[in-house]
C-alpha cells in the first residue's frame, strides 16, 4: 500500500475510533449508574427484610414489587451490555429511567407507609394519654412515656430485624401502660379491651363504662378505631 493509501485509510478509521471510545466512555458512565442503583437497591432490600419483621404492613407488598422489576430491569440491562449485544444509548437511559423511577416509588411507599402507622397510632392513643394526665390516674406518666418511644420511630424506621423487635417491644408496651392506668372494674377493663382493637359494642350500655365516657369525652375517638 502506497503513503497515500496509508493516510487515506487512516484518516477513514478515525471517526470509527471515535465512536468507539465515546461508546466506551457512556458505558463506564452507565456501569457507574448502575452500581448507584444497586446500592440503593441493597439498602432498600435491607430496610425491607427488617420491616417483614413487623406483621400488617400493607406497603411492603408494593416496595418488594418495585425492588422485584428494577433488579429484572438492571439485570437485563448489565448482560446486554456484558454480552455485547449492542449498545443503543436511548434504551439504555429508558432501563435506568424505570430502574430509578421504580426504586424511587419504592422509598416513597415505605416513608409514607410508615408514617401513616405511626400517625394512626399516635391517633388512637393520644385522647387517652390526654385523659389520664388529666385526671393524674396512676401510670399516666408511663403511658405517656410509651407513645413518646412511639413517637420516636416515625422518621426513622427499622433498618434491621433487631430494631424491628425493638420496635414491636415499643408497640407491646402502649397495651400494658393502659392497663397500668389504674382503671378499675369494667371501666378498666373495657379501656384495657379498646386499646387492643378487642372492645365490644355491648360494653357500651354497662354504667360504669358510660360514666367514665362521660368524663373523658375525647376518648370516644380511640374507641372508633378499635372497635
Amino acid at each position: 500500500m502506497s503513503t497515500l493509501s496509508e493516510l487515506v485509510a487512516r484518516l477513514s478509521s478515525i471517526p470509527e475510533k471515535e465512536r468507539r471510545a465515546t461508546q466506551i466512555s457512556e458505558m463506564v458512565a452507565v456501569r457507574e449508574k448502575l452500581a448507584v442503583s444497586a446500592n440503593n437497591a441493597e439498602a432498600l432490600r435491607e430496610l425491607s427484610t427488617a420491616l417483614a419483621a413487623i406483621e400488617g404492613l400493607d406497603f411492603l407488598e408494593k416496595v418488594q414489587q418495585g425492588l422485584a422489576i428494577a433488579s429484572t430491569t438492571a439485570g437485563r440491562l448489565k448482560t446486554r451490555i456484558e454480552g455485547g449485544a449492542g449498545f443503543e444509548r436511548k434504551r439504555v437511559d429508558e432501563a435506568l429511567t424505570t430502574i430509578n423511577e421504580r426504586l424511587e416509588n419504592a422509598s416513597a411507599a415505605v416513608v409514607k407507609g410508615w408514617r401513616s402507622l405511626i400517625d394512626e397510632q399516635q391517633r388512637r392513643f393520644k385522647p387517652l394519654v390526654d385523659a389520664a394526665a388529666r385526671a393524674a390516674l396512676p401510670g399516666a406518666d408511663a403511658l405517656t412515656g410509651s407513645i413518646t418511644r412511639l413517637e420516636a420511630w416515625r422518621d426513622s424506621p427499622p433498618t434491621t430485624v433487631q430494631q424491628a423487635n425493638a420496635y414491636l417491644v415499643d408497640t407491646a408496651a402502649v397495651p400494658t401502660a393502659v392497663a397500668n392506668l389504674g382503671l378499675e372494674g369494667k371501666a378498666g377493663k373495657f379501656m384495657i379491651d379498646a386499646s387492643n382493637g378487642r372492645a365490644k359494642a355491648r360494653d357500651l350500655q354497662d354504667p360504669e363504662v358510660i360514666a367514665f365516657l362521660d368524663s373523658y369525652p375525647a376518648v370516644w375517638t380511640i374507641l372508633k378505631v378499635g372497635m
